[in-house]
């Protein structure tokens, strides 16, 4: 079975954006030169970009009295705030059934057609831009974040994939913000009730919407299927079995411990100061990767560099300050600590940079199984004579897909990903 073949447009349709007017791919009022659909767990709504070329006489104009031909651009028109229905069918996986929002138009022509680029966006996204949150909340942060899903985005139940956080009762004031800006900020203070290790993600894949911990994402079951690199490229021949549709066709490290940013953002030691304004004191609490780094890891755990064991046994405890006021007394006379950042401050920084902390990028044949917040597993052949003692056992084992791109066009469709991971090779660990 061969791979990276081209996939089938079942539908595409461009709406607009009145809903009085369609202008369909199957009808032949214009072709497809390339599709792109994007999840990133660091984004809370998917995107999709598409490239189409049509005549400049394609549809009836709505600008025209006696509803002359007109090209796509002008006589639809096509405009932001068009739908566009796209339904595609690669050879490996379930395929694309979406319906995305126009949100950008860009458009060149010719004598006699047009090529069209538009950027699109999921309906939350929208909903998003003109929602803002002027109600508050006092339950737990994986509630809010619920309540926020449910009724301000309209993110039916099957669709919704939460984390219950530990954070205590919360008071938290909408202050007319978007309801992403509330869940992101919420994300970085929320602390699963599983483990006490603080870090959550907020994004939208074809699934559904996440609100879900780093700990839930780097302890899931991998995708069933292994990819493998050989180092070299290989034939795209037709074989007796699917090997191909899992071999990746380019590999690259992007990213592998940045040691000096990792100094400086705090990945290996801070000191966190907070103040609380009911009783003017302040708590100090130091965090160093060296005794407290306990977190989950895909691979094994990269030691402290012996240069900072070595500031560390000279008193130099921490690399980065950081300092924050304690929320005390907000939900009533109480001078109780509205959700102590004392509980997800400190540990957070670590926590994220610790997890992308290495980044790679693989191309494989294109694979709608594959969401972003998966983990897949690689096999790396080593770069050795000695191909007998296996793959290579740094480069290869499990990783996060923090980001992907499906790419479909005329000759193929391909799955572009951005692997990330923290610790190296084929270990896995929970402790």
């Amino acid at each position: 079975m061969s791979a990276a073949k081209e996939a089938k447009y079942d539908k595409f349709t461009i709406t607009s954006a009145d809903g009085k007017r369609t202008a369909d791919f199957n009808k032949g009022d214009f072709k497809v030169l390339t599709f792109d659909y994007f999840e990133n767990i660091l984004s809370p709504h998917i995107t999709a970009s598409a490239t189409i070329v049509s005549t400049n006489d394609s549809v009836a104009s709505e600008e025209d009295r006696q509803e002359r031909i007109s090209s796509l651009y002008s006589g639809l028109p096509l405009r932001a705030g068009c739908v566009v229905t796209v339904k595609v069918t690669p050879e490996l996986g379930d395929g694309l059934d979406l319906e995305l929002h126009v949100v950008h138009v860009e458009q060149s022509s010719k004598s006699s057609s047009e090529i069209i680029h538009m950027k699109l966006a999921s309906e939350i996204a929208i909903l998003n831009e003109t929602t803002k949150i002027e109600k508050s909340y006092n339950l737990g942060i994986s509630d809010i974040a619920k309540k926020i899903m449910k009724e301000d985005l309209k993110i039916r139940r099957g669709k919704r994939i939460i984390d219950k956080t530990s954070n205590p009762t919360t008071y938290v004031v909408g202050m007319r913000k978007r309801p992403f800006d509330l869940l992101l900020m919420l994300a970085q203070q929320s602390v699963p009730a599983k483990t006490s290790n603080p870090g959550y993600f907020c994004y939208e894949t074809r699934n559904g919407f996440y609100f879900i911990s780093a700990d839930t994402l780097i302890n899931q079951e991998p995708y069933p299927f292994k990819y493998r690199y050989s180092g070299g490229v290989e034939s795209q021949t037709e074989t007796k079995d699917d090997s191909n549709n899992y071999r990746i066709s380019d590999l690259k490290v992007k990213k592998d411990q940045h040691f000096l940013n990792q100094i400086r953002f705090g990945m290996y030691s801070t000191k966190n100061v907070f103040f609380n304004p009911a009783t003017n004191g302040f708590t100090e609490i130091t965090i160093s990767a060296d005794v407290d780094g306990k977190f989950p890891s895909l691979g094994k755990k990269k030691d402290t560099p012996k240069i900072l064991k070595e500031q560390y046994a000279q008193g130099k405890k921490y690399h980065r300050i950081q300092t924050a006021v304690l929320d005390a007394g907000s939900s009533g006379e109480t001078k109780n600590i509205n959700n102590s950042p004392e509980m997800y401050y400190a540990a957070a920084t670590a926590r994220y940079n610790i997890l992308f902390a290495q980044e790679t990028t693989v191309t494989v044949p294109c694979n709608t199984l594959l969401d972003a917040g998966k983990v897949i597993d690689l096999e790396v052949e080593s770069i050795s004579d000695q191909k007998k003692q296996g793959p290579d056992p740094v480069q290869s084992g499990k990783y996060i897909i923090s980001s992907l791109r499906h790419h479909f066009d005329s000759d193929k469709s391909l799955t572009s990903m951005k692997l990330i991971r923290a610790g190296y090779g084929l270990h896995f660990t929970t402790d």
